[in-house]
This record gives structure tokens, sequence and C-alpha cells, in this order.
């Protein structure tokens, strides 16, 4: 479900382009949080295409906008970016347990091979340390 959103100040035209920015990277986010917490797989060269290309995004509207608006505009900002940052951290902890989980699978599976192929003379790591045969 995507949040909405605060908005900056309606009188600042040159902070649209920085809400729209950040609201595609907040699509992107969720998307890939979603996918990772729900087991579906993830189409991560797409997922990180369409995050650089937010970020690109994203600092280049800023870069214009802060040539164009005040401070305090620019503080208008801030709420919008806060809960950016903390899809951003549901985000990082959804990657975290992934990669936990990928860790542990490859862990099994590696442990499957090396007690499949060991005979019981040499372990696998004997064998690959010059130590068997």
């Amino acid at each position: 479900m995507i949040e909405h959103i605060p908005t900056a100040p309606r009188h600042e035209p040159a902070l649209e382009p920085v809400l729209v920015a950040i609201r595609r990277l907040e699509e992107v986010v969720e998307r890939e949080t979603r996918l990772l917490l729900d087991g579906q797989t993830v189409d991560l060269v797409d997922i990180n295409a369409h995050k650089s290309r937010g970020l690109r995004d994203f600092n280049k509207a800023m870069s214009k906008a802060a040539k164009t608006v005040d401070a305090l505009a620019l503080k208008s900002l801030q709420p919008v970016l806060d809960n950016l940052r903390k899809k951003l951290d549901r985000n990082c902890d959804a990657i975290k347990l992934h990669l936990r989980a990928v860790t542990e699978l490859a862990g099994i599976i590696r442990n499957a091979l090396e007690t499949q192929e060991a005979d019981g003379t040499y372990t696998v790591d004997q064998v690959r340390n010059g130590q068997g045969a």
C-alpha cells in the first residue's frame, strides 16, 4: 500500500519535480520490500536500475530546486524525506532478512553436497587443500 506523502507548499512549483522523484523512489522501494517480504522473485537488475534512475532524477531535481527556492521551502521537504527514510529503513531490513535466508540456504546446500561427495576417507576441504589422494 502506498501511503499518502505530505506535499510541499503549492506556491513552490520548483519543488514538484523533487516530489515526483521521491514518489517514484518510494514506489520502487515499497515494491521491492513487498516482494522480499512475500517471498516472491525479485528482479534485482530491474529494481536496481529503477533505484539508480530515481536517485539520479532526485539529485537532478534537488540541484535545480536548490538554485531557485529559498531555504524555508527546501526545509518543507523534511517530512517527505523522513517518510522516504522510513521506507528505506524497512527496505534495508527486508534485504538483510533475505540475505540471511540466502546465506543459510547456501550453507545447507554446501553441507549436503559435501556429505554426498565425501567417501569417508577425506573431507572435501582436505581434498581441496591438497591433503587427500
